[in-house]
């Protein structure tokens, strides 16, 4: 587990995706993991892109993990409503940010943290690895269509 003041750090830290020069957006039923480092190299990153939802086209999931487990943040774009520890409901899109003992289990409304289109897929990630300060942001490509 994490503080809040270490959990903060980390997501205002500038980051590098790791040999990436271009992003194959997944199609829908797959998913894809990116991997990136702080500058220094003493914090690494994985950054999921999760369309595995059967049954819209538009289900998107995407998060950044600290240490493979710890999830710092993630968007969900189509899902049920989330409800927070103290009871409020979040309906999608929503993001979760961590909280010191509470982990992922907060949600906000997306529009209010990262505002994003979210009827485009692509300017959703590029707005999340711009949110997560990507710092080398690179081409993203399309498999097939599918992508709304």
């Amino acid at each position: 587990m994490l503080t809040q003041q270490q959990a903060d750090n980390l997501l205002k830290a500038a980051k590098t995706l790791i040999n990436c020069t271009h992003i194959n957006f997944p199609k829908p039923g797959d998913s894809l993991t990116l991997e990136a480092e702080t500058s220094t190299g003493n914090d690494s990153f994985l950054l999921d892109i999760n369309r595995k939802g059967k049954i819209s086209l538009s289900k998107c999931t995407l998060q950044n993990r600290h240490m493979r487990t710890i999830i710092l943040l993630r968007v969900d774009l189509v899902g049920p409503p989330h409800t927070n520890p103290d009871g409020q409901e979040i309906p999608c899109p929503h993001i979760h940010i961590y909280r010191e003992d509470y982990m992922d289990k907060w949600a906000y409304p997306l529009p209010e943290i990262m505002p994003t289109n979210i009827s485009d897929l692509g300017q959703v990630l590029l707005d999340f690895l711009k949110y997560n300060n990507i710092t080398n942001v690179p081409l993203i490509t399309y498999q097939g269509g599918g992508l709304v």
